[in-house]
C-alpha cells in the first residue's frame, strides 16, 4: 500500500460527500495522529473495514486501534497483506 491509496481511502471516508475535499499525507503527516487529519471513531472504523476488504486482512479491534498514524496503517498493511491483493 502506498500513501497515495491511503489518501485515497481516508478521502472516501472523511470526506464521502464533497469530491473537492482531499486528506492529503505529504512525508511530514505520516506521523501525524489519525484525529488530527479529521478522522474520527466512525470514520477510523470505515477505513478499517475498507483496508480489510481491499487488502483481504483480518483487523482485530486491538490492532485497530493500534492504527493511530498513516505510517502505522501503512506498516501494517504492509505487513498483513494476502499476496494478490490491489498492490499486485
Amino acid at each position: 500500500m502506498s500513501p497515495a491509496e491511503l489518501e485515497e481511502i481516508l478521502t472516501r471516508v472523511v470526506h464521502p460527500d464533497d469530491p473537492h475535499r482531499r486528506v492529503l499525507l505529504p512525508d511530514e503527516q505520516l506521523d501525524t495522529p489519525l484525529d488530527d487529519l479529521d478522522v474520527d471513531s466512525l470514520s477510523r472504523a470505515e477505513m478499517v473495514a475498507v483496508l480489510g476488504d481491499t487488502y483481504r486482512i483480518d483487523i482485530s479491534d486491538e490492532q485497530a486501534a493500534a492504527l493511530d498514524t498513516p505510517r502505522a496503517v501503512l506498516e501494517f498493511v504492509s505487513a498483513h497483506a494476502t499476496p494478490g491483493g490491489p498492490w499486485a
